[in-house]
């Protein structure tokens, strides 16, 4: 009976550790998707906002982010 209040006491710290991890990575991924927005926006005021391009501005964002990121 020890065991099992134990192995209960365990698994509720690895979730504890399992949803801190989570929200760290849902901080960053907003922070991620503020910093591709913000890219985006200035390679669309380059072309001059010129309209349907904005899925191309955005995956152009994130390929620079990505790569500033994997330097780093």
């Amino acid at each position: 009976m020890v065991s099992k209040k134990k192995d209960v006491q365990k698994k509720g710290k690895e979730n504890d550790v399992d949803q801190e991890k989570s929200s760290v990575q849902s901080e960053d991924n907003e922070d991620d998707q503020i910093i591709i927005a913000e890219a985006a926006y200035y390679i669309a005021e380059k072309r001059g906002f010129a309209p349907d391009h904005e899925m191309d501005d955005w995956l152009e964002a994130e390929k620079e982010v990505a790569g500033k990121t994997a330097k780093a």
